[in-house]
């Protein structure tokens, strides 16, 4: 499928100001030296972009994986903030290794991990779950792998928007506009889906012969007010002659530049139309800058936008297995086999099981099920609780006492008696103990029939787990 991004009637005006030159660069490995007292990288010639290519002596460098920080200095003396590279020293003599799984998370959240068939290179299929996920939101997707000698490589972001319901469509109310972060200055308009933004600035106090920011922003009819965007200003000198744009130029994220000869002219029409099929999927930003007749050339306007990934209708899956565990995961596909469904065959959507789970010690438990589907992938563990209280004996003693009796597993320290006057009636607390018996006291001579409960309580899971499959095989 082929996407495009179609840029429509962008004016742009010529820049009246020179464009800063990078005259020095350096980097480093490890601890920040401090601007300037990086190794020094040669600087071919002075221009608004450099080819920083260098040679990084290694013989001191073990294998392994390091961050370079590399950072410019330009013509005005302000060195620019590092920006990371990643330098890998291989081992002398190379073995081939393999991908033996890989991890995915959303939004800097916990990895999720993914056993795969070892090999050189692997198809990540994964279906992720966007339940608890913002709608309108743009989302981050991590991925990255693990090798068969144990080692995991940086992670790789993708990019993920969940849409909403029914959408309410929203009215501006109005617009604010700020010349150079001055005070904004609000604009009331009549309400609309989109408005036009016309507005005359004075400009008076501002300096001629410079470049202006004019940031604006609209409010919507629930109050909310959206981010600032820029434009540009450049005050031109009553005395100075107007310019005409020449050319302009316009990539996507950091590619190199495609030029367009318009007809010159004081003010031009952006009309682009950009291929997408090359651009990975996610967000990227497009920039634009203009040459005048003196060969002045602007600052870039900066847009970003989103590569989205082509629709295709899913299909229906069936389930071919299912499995659980109690209180400590195993993994997708190590748990306990789950037997056949009612009809006998695991070969729908839905399916009718049931599992008898016994043998498990008092206490509070967790309980966990997923399902295989017919592509071999294994859903999330669905969790739940129970509670495995202790078996109450309830015996007469002599006279007209009843003695209760029950046995506990490890970790329980409190035992709470309660009783009633009929099995469907309210249970009031008469005591505790830390015993595993209690001896109600002449309650014979006093009511005809009793009924009684013992719990307990505990503030964590019990340490129970199920046996290895490989156990329970033999």
């Amino acid at each position: 499928m082929r996407r495009s991004l179609l840029v429509l009637c962008l004016l742009v005006a010529a820049a009246a100001y020179a464009q800063p030159t990078i005259t020095q660069a350096e980097y480093f490995i490890g601890a920040d030296p401090g601007e300037g007292f990086g190794t020094a990288i040669t600087v071919p010639s002075a221009d608004d972009s450099v080819n920083l290519a260098w040679t990084i002596a290694t013989g001191s460098l073990s294998p392994n994986t390091y961050r370079v920080m590399v950072r410019v200095r330009t013509n005005a003396g302000l060195w620019g903030r590092p920006v990371p590279q990643f330098l890998v020293i291989s081992p002398a003599n190379q073995v081939a290794r393999l991908v033996t799984q890989y991890e995915w998370s959303v939004d800097n959240g916990a990895f999720t991990l993914v056993d795969v068939a070892d090999a050189s290179t692997v198809n990540i299929n994964q279906v992720i779950s966007t339940a608890s996920l913002a709608p309108g939101v743009l989302h981050r997707v991590n991925i990255r792998t693990t090798d068969n000698v144990g080692r995991t490589g940086q992670a790789t972001d993708q990019f993920l928007v969940i849409s909403g319901g029914a959408q309410i469509p929203r009215l501006v109310t109005q617009y604010e506009y700020a010349v150079d972060n001055a005070a904004p200055v609000v604009v009331d308009v009549a309400d609309a889906p989109q408005v036009n933004l016309a507005q005359v600035i004075a400009t008076g106090s501002l300096a001629a012969g410079q470049l202006h920011r004019v940031n604006f922003r609209v409010t919507d009819d629930l109050g909310r007010v959206s981010q600032f965007t820029d434009q540009f200003l450049t005050i031109v000198p009553p005395a100075q002659l107007s310019r005409n744009i020449t050319q302009y130029e316009f990539w996507v994220d950091s590619d190199p530049p495609t030029l367009r000869d318009p007809v010159d002219a004081p003010a031009i029409s952006i009309n682009e139309v950009i291929a997408s099929n090359s651009i990975p999927v996610g967000l990227h930003y497009l920039n634009v800058r203009t040459t005048d007749s003196q060969g002045q050339t602007g600052v870039a306007h900066r847009v970003p936008f989103i590569v989205m990934s082509p629709y295709a209708p899913s299909q229906a899956r069936t389930i071919t297995a299912a499995e659980f565990f109690v209180n400590v995961d195993p993994g997708p596909g190590n748990g306990v086999a789950i037997p056949l469904p009612v009809d006998g065959a695991w070969d729908e959507g839905q399916e009718d099981v049931g599992t008898v789970i016994t043998n498990l010690p008092i206490g509070l438990h967790q309980v966990g099920i997923r399902v295989r589907d017919d592509l071999n992938r294994w859903s999330k563990a669905g969790l739940d609780s129970i509670i495995v209280g202790p078996l109450l004996v309830i015996r007469h003693a002599a006279g007209n006492s009843v003695v209760l009796d029950w046995q506990s597993g490890s970790g329980v320290t409190q035992f709470k008696i309660y009783r009633a006057a009929t099995s469907n009636g309210t249970y009031a607390l008469i005591d505790s103990t830390t015993g595993y018996t209690y001896t109600d006291a002449g309650i014979i001579a006093t009511q005809a029939r009793e009924f009684y409960r013992v719990t307990f309580e505990t503030n964590s899971f019990s340490a129970f787990h199920l046996p290895d499959l490989e156990a329970t095989k033999e």
